[in-house]
């Protein structure tokens, strides 16, 4: 037998069932707080978020490229 039940929840309410902190308000005030920072000096806000993000993606993408180059390597040896 397979019984199928379809619920009907927003994040808010889905977070309040299963007993999640909401933290809406914490995000909002930081999303307000850097874009405050990027809108008063945008060379140090670049420096400070957007920056670390891109190399720390940029490291992520090169050890990806590294293990696909790894394994077809390793298949092409087989």
């Amino acid at each position: 037998m397979k019984v199928t039940i379809e619920v009907d929840l927003s994040p808010a309410e889905a977070r309040e069932v299963f007993g999640l902190p909401d933290f809406s308000q914490i995000h909002n005030q930081i999303t307000e707080d850097m874009i405050k920072k990027c809108q008063q000096d945008p060379t140090k806000a670049f420096e400070t978020f957007i920056k670390p993000a891109m190399e720390s993606g940029m490291s992520g993408f090169a050890a990806y490229q590294k293990m696909l180059a790894d394994f077809m390597t390793k298949t092409s040896t087989k």
